[in-house]
């Protein structure tokens, strides 16, 4: 085996380094390893050679936990020390954008960033420039789709059995736009595929501005639809369950409970009713949670070409999907007008903040 890639995680939180307890027991088992640190300590090619946090009693636990000797307060020394090619991010995101242009400045060519990405347009837009200059492979916490049964959705939908899909519902519950819904549009610019979003609308709740454009808060979306080229459209609700339902001109793709359940209903014969039928999903043959993404970056810095090549597709839907995020802010501000990605205000600023906690 040939030098390892030296890997680093900036964050040690739950995201970072802990995963909760509760996902561990509820989620389906595609889901783990969920945290950065798991990710990249269980890649045969990468070394965890550095560890991130500003709090010295979750740095230790961390540094115990995945043994990692080298330990840092703040992220430009451990970047001068380790000079890391694969670096996970799981900071808040409230000064995330300039951990990201510290890693590229620093030789950072990976990187496996939380959701969402960034607070303002201005940032958003200063890191799709960073990334072009840098060519940076880019994954996301929004890991729906590299696990398999989204991936099986995405092949049965594709295969045009079911007929043209008319519409995507996704039922997330009363969540708010920063913790919950980057995952929600992720899954959406996936399952749309080569389709183009061209507008969206929204009602929020619980939006609280310090100035025309800057929201303070961390808003619920009540309802949203994001429209696609095609006429296609992806429907946001309140309701429970975290499921993701797709119809089509001739039947219905049903992934319930985060992907413990995918059920098809689809005609048969002259029968004017829908049959439904539970669609078993094999056992991933490849890495899952985290650790799908983390190889996608790894393949990337080896030279895969097709690695690379499914990395510009996410890369775009990642920068995409955060630009679709203000979008549906600036639309409850123009109450609920349809709003194309491109048109939100330059002064658009996301804080996200739930009781003094940044998203």
């Amino acid at each position: 085996m040939g030098r390892l890639i030296q890997a680093a995680v900036i964050g040690c939180g739950r995201m970072g380094a802990f995963t909760s307890e509760s996902v561990r027991r509820y989620s389906p088992a595609a889901w783990l390893p969920l945290s950065h640190s798991e990710a990249i300590a269980a890649h045969p090619s990468l070394q965890l050679a550095g560890l991130c946090d500003p709090h010295a009693e979750t740095l230790a636990r961390a540094q115990a936990e995945y043994d990692v000797a080298q330990g840092f307060a703040g992220h430009r020394e451990l970047l001068a020390a380790v000079q890391p090619k694969l670096v996970g991010i799981a900071t808040r995101t409230v000064g995330r954008t300039e951990i990201i242009q510290d890693c590229a400045a620093a030789g950072v060519q990976a990187l496996h960033i939380e959701k969402p990405l960034c607070n303002s347009v201005a940032e958003l837009n200063a890191l799709s420039r960073l990334a072009d200059e840098h060519g940076l492979f880019i994954t996301y916490g929004a890991i729906r789709r590299f696990l398999p049964v989204f991936q099986q959705a995405k092949a049965i939908a594709d295969s045009g059995d079911l007929g043209d899909l008319l519409e995507m519902r996704f039922s997330m519950g009363a969540r708010t736009l920063y913790w919950t819904h980057p995952h929600t549009v992720d899954l959406a610019l996936y399952l749309a595929g080569d389709r183009r979003l061209t507008n969206v609308s929204a009602r929020l709740a619980h939006v609280e501005r310090s100035a025309p454009f800057v929201i303070e808060s961390d808003p619920v979306i009540e309802a949203a639809v994001l429209w696609f080229d095609d006429g296609v459209a992806c429907h946001i609700g309140r309701a429970p369950g975290n499921e993701a339902e797709l119809a089509f001109t001739r039947g219905r793709i049903s992934i319930k409970a985060d992907g413990r359940v995918l059920v098809v209903a689809a005609y048969r014969d002259d029968d004017p009713y829908l049959h439904e039928s539970k669609v078993a999903v094999p056992d991933a043959d490849g890495p899952t949670g985290t650790l799908a993404p983390v190889s996608q970056l790894v393949a990337c810095l080896q030279g895969d070409a097709a690695a690379i090549a499914a990395n510009a597709v996410v890369r775009s839907d990642i920068f995409g999907g955060q630009c679709a995020l203000f979008a549906l802010v600036q639309s409850h501000l123009d109450d609920g007008r349809a709003t194309a990605p491109g048109a939100v205000d330059p002064a658009m600023t996301i804080l996200a903040a739930t009781d003094g906690r940044y998203a």
